[in-house]
């Protein structure tokens, strides 16, 4: 901090914003007046005037010195270069409530508690289901193991829009919602959607509703784009061809890295339930009818379809299951399948083996008729 000059008061207080009145502390500093005199700062870059200069020289001197904080309770000094990314993470950040017909200022932290107090109607814990998409659009604050996000619902013609926005930057979880009818029996759930970090210029429901007076708010005179942005959009016309008529409900849900996990683990459960019962299936489908044995290729069928091993075959003149004759036809198909299987070793017949259990083509003595299994 040595290596930076720091202004005296009276004149960093002359460095101000003609729009928002923070400090020329945000690259680029644009001059907006042909005085000379009135300069907007980067945090209003996307407000359009109708002369924009970017002041270099300005920016080069900026480099050299320290600003205040922009929040009053902060007492912090921060080079110029540094300004951005404090302003994230200021403890003492504060904003005015975004809800409508409330100009109250609060600290971002205390989003949660003033909603609870103020606006409880809108202020939500761990999930909220809102009804009627059709008529709806609101600001709603969600409070879920300690944080905080604050939702914005809106619609146009085509779409409805939804953004799920953290107060903390620090925040890289994600929100899913779910749609629902009073008329059908089944939902649609859009998963994976990213929460985006909460900028009060731009995430301001005053703008929304049309009753927003700050100068530098981004979108306070152009509602429909602040639909165009929202994170998730979904089409109007595909909901109603889904469900048809009736009251329509979304629901949302931050998933949280443990809820992802549980989630990820009771998809591998379930998939490894499948491969199990998938396995068990095809093991019956191996098994010989005759014998009980585990078929190895070659495997043979009846004219109708009907299995046995190559050991049983010889045996038979037609199919013990629907009297068809018995040729030389092969099941190829299942004979392929035999070699790719992990035979399970439940007795000393049935060792495990890598294509399956190969059987001895010669016989034990004429009174033992059975096969002679041996390991590869």
């Amino acid at each position: 901090m040595d290596s930076y000059f720091i202004p005296p008061d009276n004149v960093v207080e002359q460095l101000k914003c003609s729009l928002c009145d923070s400090y020329l502390s945000v690259s680029p500093v644009m001059l907006i007046s042909e005085d000379g005199n009135q300069y907007k700062c980067g945090r209003c870059s996307s407000i359009k005037t109708v002369i924009s200069t970017r002041s270099t020289i300005y920016e080069h001197l900026a480099k050299l010195m320290t600003f205040p904080c922009n929040f009053k309770d902060c007492a912090k000094k921060i080079p110029f270069s540094d300004v951005k990314d404090h302003e994230k993470v200021c403890e003492q950040r504060t904003i005015i409530c975004p809800k409508s017909n409330c100009n109250e200022s609060i600290k971002v932290q205390k989003i949660a508690p003033h909603f609870k107090e103020k606006h409880n109607e809108v202020y939500h814990t761990n999930y909220f289901c809102i009804k009627n998409v059709y008529a709806y659009y609101n600001i709603d604050v969600l409070e879920k193991n300690g944080k905080t996000y604050i939702s914005f619902f809106d619609f146009d013609d085509v779409n409805f829009g939804v953004s799920i926005c953290a107060t903390d930057p620090t925040d890289t979880f994600q929100y899913e919602i779910q749609l629902k009818s009073d008329k059908s029996n089944f939902a649609i759930s859009i998963t994976n959607q990213n929460i985006i970090l909460f900028n009060e210029r731009e995430h301001c429901f005053k703008c929304v509703s049309g009753t927003c007076k700050s100068k530098f708010h981004v979108y306070k005179d152009n509602r429909k784009e602040i639909s165009k942005r929202m994170s998730t959009k979904i089409n109007r016309d595909s909901i109603k061809r889904m469900f048809g008529p009736g009251l329509i409900t979304y629901s949302i849900n931050i998933i949280e890295e443990a809820d992802k996990n549980m989630k990820d683990d009771s998809k591998v459960e379930v998939k490894d339930a499948l491969i199990r019962k998938a396995k068990k299936i095809f093991l019956q489908l191996l098994e010989c009818p005759l014998c009980k044995e585990y078929m190895s290729p070659p495997i043979f069928q009846c004219l109708s379809g009907h299995t046995m091993c190559h050991v049983c075959k010889p045996k038979l003149e037609n199919c013990p299951n629907c009297q068809a004759n018995i040729e030389k036809t092969r099941n190829y198909t299942l004979e392929e399948l035999s070699k790719k299987v992990e035979l399970p070793q439940i007795e000393e017949k049935r060792p495990k083996v890598e294509s399956g259990l190969k059987r001895s083509l010669e016989e034990n003595d004429k009174n033992d008729n059975s096969a002679k299994i041996q390991k590869n």
